[in-house]
């Protein structure tokens, strides 16, 4: 980990954060369907990172997994961070630990840490699909055509 996986993933954190305490101040913060929005973050930093990494290393030696691995680093750190804040504040909010029992399939075991190990396995998974995605997307720009050839 360097610190440029660190500064995408606290500029994630950040986002999520801030998007939560945006959310909680106008009301909306029970609408669980919001949280679609972190995956715009999740595109954004991982696209900034990817096209970061790609800039730093003009002679573009790397394959795929390289590249995967620079958008998901930052997403790692970012969602770890996001999961244990949310399981302290889980931990002190029960009203909306108690909306989240009402409205999830499991909701009678759910705990602020199991909670936040959901968050943590969705973020998971939605960071590898975004680093995939904004790859694809960033190398498509980046590598001229006649240079895509040797990259295979």
């Amino acid at each position: 980990m360097n610190k440029r996986d660190l500064g995408f993933g606290l500029l994630l954190f950040a986002l999520m954060v801030l998007f939560f305490f945006i959310m909680k101040a106008a009301g909306a913060y029970e609408n669980f369907n919001l949280r679609f929005i972190n995956v715009l973050f999740h595109l954004g930093v991982t696209w900034l990172a990817i096209r970061k990494f790609y800039q730093d290393r003009p002679d573009r030696e790397f394959n795929y997994l390289s590249g995967l691995m620079a958008g998901f680093r930052p997403v790692l750190v970012g969602i770890v961070l996001f999961a244990g804040f949310q399981m302290f504040y889980l931990s002190t909010d029960t009203h909306l630990m108690d909306i989240i029992k009402e409205r999830a399939p499991m909701g009678d075991v759910l705990t602020p840490f199991t909670s936040s190990v959901y968050l943590l396995l969705e973020g998971v998974g939605i960071g590898l699909i975004a680093s995939y995605l904004s790859m694809r997307v960033v190398d498509d720009r980046e590598i001229p055509d006649s240079d895509y050839e040797d990259r295979l």
